[in-house]
Parts: structure tokens; sequence; C-alpha cells
């Protein structure tokens, strides 16, 4: 098996890097190769943070790189008191709150007409195969091109769209994943808290990062 793997940022990326890891450049991503327990794997980086730049890089794994699966590892605010810093979590689904047709077409905010629901289910297989190896909790996240960082923000998410997490990536990973029938797994790890915000992000984002290449090497290990 292939594994592709994104991370939104060289943070989330940096214990990837292994000294064999074998670098390589397409356009403006950076890709490195690497064996991920018993399955090659290739990781991509992005030039940007954001959606468009999430989408393109999967994009690219899948199109150039012909992955069998992307796993994706990133960090997330959280939404409710439930979640604690540098705690980790899956996503079940994903809602791209600031998709709005609204006055258009009549769905509602978040709705797009080529998905059944507002919340768009990430892969069960994938996700089940990830629960048997490690029972986290399977949460939902808002994805935008924005960083909340207020609590009224935060809950506001959180009663409009049932929402635990939010970043600003996951619906790009997923979209482009289901668009080429790819399945995805989103990992995330908490690094701010409700009532907390960019500060506590800048405190906790290196070390919730630390612990990715360990995940993902003990997950390949059972797919």
């Amino acid at each position: 098996m292939k594994i592709g793997i994104f991370t939104a940022m060289e943070k989330e990326a940096a214990s990837f890097l292994q000294e064999d890891a074998v670098k390589e450049t397409v356009g403006a991503f950076t890709l490195y190769k690497f064996m991920l327990g018993k399955h090659s794997a290739v990781l991509c980086c992005p030039p940007s943070v954001g959606e468009i730049a999430a989408s393109a890089a999967c994009q690219l794994l899948i199109t150039k790189y012909n992955v069998d699966c992307i796993l994706n590892f990133g960090v997330v605010g959280a939404l409710t008191p439930k979640a604690s810093v540098q705690s980790f979590v899956y996503v079940k689904d994903v809602v791209h709150y600031d998709m709005d047709v609204s006055l258009a077409d009549g769905f509602p905010v978040g709705k797009y007409g080529c998905f059944d629901d507002v919340a768009v289910q990430c892969d069960k297989s994938l996700l089940n195969k990830a629960l048997h190896f490690n029972n986290l909790p399977a949460v939902r996240c808002a994805s935008a091109d924005k960083f909340v960082g207020t609590v009224e923000g935060k809950t506001d998410l959180n009663i409009k769209f049932g929402a635990d997490i939010c970043d600003m990536e996951s619906a790009g990973i997923l979209f482009a994943c289901r668009f080429n029938n790819v399945p995805c797994l989103l990992v995330k790890c908490i690094s701010d808290s409700l009532t907390d915000g960019f500060e506590e992000y800048c405190n906790n984002v290196h070390n919730a990062c630390k612990g990715f290449f360990t995940f993902a090497e003990q997950l390949a290990n059972n797919m």
C-alpha cells in the first residue's frame, strides 16, 4: 500500500522527517518519501495553510503519486469544554461552514449540492480500522479559512453545526478525497481549548505535533 500523508504546516510534518526521508519538489509543494511501518509513504507540505492549498496538495498526492489513501495529521481548536488540550481525536465528518449559497439555491449554510448533508462523512472503513487500533473519540470538525480564537466564535460553531473541533484544512482534504474516491483519515490533536485562543495555540502546538509520526507508524502497521 502507498500512503499519502498531508500536513498543513511544517511544524506538523517535523516528526515525519526522518534521516532516510527523500525530499523532492513539485511546483511550490515539498514532498518527502519514506517507509511508514510496512508501507511506502509520501508526505506533502503545501506552500500555505488553508483549504485551497490542502485540496491541491491532496490532489497532487492522488494524481502524481497514486496513493491508496491519505492520512492527515494536524492541530485543531476545541469547541466544547469536554476536549482536553494535547489529546487526540479522529474526525467522523466535516462541515465547511463558510460555504453559503443560501440566497442562490436555498441550501442551508455549509451545504454542497453534491453531498447529502451539511456534514460530509469521512471514510467509514478506514475510520473503523483506526478505531479498532486506538479507540479515540470520533468527532465533527468545522472547517474554513479562518482561525477561530474566541470563546464566542467557538461556541457559535458548536451551536450552529454541532461541531466539536475546528481547523483550516479538513474540508479541502476530505472533499478532494471524496471527489477522487480515495479514502482518507483525519487525525487531530487539540492545541487550544474552548476558553483560550492564539496564545494557548502557540504554547502547545509543538508538543501537540510530536507524536504524529509514532501514531502514524502504529496505525499503518494495523492497516
